[in-house]
């Protein structure tokens, strides 16, 4: 071979060699940034009564504007709906009944006393009279057992059924005295709306929302795995102390337990879920209620149904309205409704 084509031949080996490394290098590159995990932003304020936590992140746009954004709007929705504001429940609470009420507390409205019929009353959302009772409605209310008098004439002015709701003509009246209380679902609410604000600001935005124990997920972690969600164990020293696991792509969770809101007098627990037939805590050997739903609002009204109606005659029916359910026994028992333990494989 002579010198020349020597010469070339080494000239092409040297720029296919350096041809292959910059491809390689850009491929690995390529790789990395591909495969680097995405970044999750946390933010944390008191709203709706308890600590909300927005997780969120974006390839898009910055994911302390949409925590932001998520935030506003479940401030809004928490001075709009809550009992003791300036809003629109406090203003029927005053009145007794509103004209012309807008479309957002129409529809509110209209879930809670579809969900109080589908649970026969077990969710009933005038209990107010009776949570202010017991010192359960403000965190620096004074905790009491009623005596029997005062919960019997309390009772008198409570029931779904003494809410008048005429979607047609945007009407809704109270009777008896009745005071609505939107709590056991405008906190779910606020959670869906503050989901559905991020994702018209990036349809593709990952993380999750959790009120209080109400979570919502925004979209699966980092795009394509589940979020592990605990329930808490009801007699655990921490919430660190889990008595399941969870996993969720989409869809929302949320508990309710005895745990949350009580005080204890004479050995006896006294918690905030309170029984509309009794007036009391409720009592059938339930400590804690988890439901898995579509929504964050459904989820939560469900779970409330769920901790009163407990296992006898029993919460069988609630999947027919999307509501699966976990339920938690004195003796640390479980009982779960056919395709819960869907949500428990990884």
């Amino acid at each position: 071979m002579s010198r020349r084509n020597t010469s070339h031949l080494l000239r092409s080996r040297t720029i296919l060699y350096a041809v292959l490394l910059v491809s390689s290098v850009a491929l690995l590159t390529f790789v990395f940034f591909r495969q680097k995990p995405l970044e999750y932003y946390d933010r944390t304020e008191y709203l709706l009564g308890t600590y909300v936590t927005v997780r969120v992140s974006s390839s898009k746009m910055s994911p302390v504007t949409l925590a932001e954004a998520a935030m506003a709007e479940m401030e809004r929705i928490d001075d709009k709906f809550g009992s003791r504001s300036n809003g629109v429940i406090a203003e029927l609470n005053r009145s007794g009944e509103l004209h012309d009420i807008d479309k957002e507390t129409s529809f509110l409205i209209k879930s809670a006393l579809e969900i109080a019929r589908n649970t026969s009353g077990a969710f009933d959302p005038t209990l107010y009279e009776l949570t202010k009772l017991w010192g359960f409605d403000d965190e620096s209310s004074e905790k009491r057992i009623p005596s029997e008098k005062e919960i019997e004439e309390a009772l008198g002015s409570t029931g779904f059924s003494r809410i008048t709701f005429v979607e047609e003509s945007q009407y809704v009246s109270l009777a008896d005295g009745a005071m609505l209380d939107l709590g056991a679902i405008a906190k779910g609410y606020a959670v869906d709306m503050a989901i559905a604000k991020i994702k018209a600001l990036d349809d593709g935005a990952t993380g999750f929302i959790d009120a209080g124990g109400d979570i919502g997920v925004i979209g699966p972690k980092y795009g394509s795995r589940p979020w592990i969600v605990g329930v808490r164990d009801p007699r655990g020293e921490s919430v660190q102390d889990v008595i399941e696991y969870i996993y969720l792509y989409d869809g929302a969770v949320a508990t309710s337990g005895d745990y949350e809101r009580f005080f204890i007098e004479d050995n006896v627990r006294y918690h905030h879920i309170l029984d509309p037939e009794t007036g009391y805590p409720s009592r059938n050997g339930v400590i804690s209620a988890t439901v898995i739903g579509k929504s964050a609002m459904l989820a939560d009204a469900y779970a409330t149904a769920a901790f009163v109606t407990g296992m006898e005659p029993g919460v069988t029916f609630l999947p027919r309205f999307g509501a699966l359910v976990l339920l938690v026994m004195e003796d640390m028992s479980t009982f779960k409704s056919p395709g819960f333990e869907v949500y428990q494989e990884r």
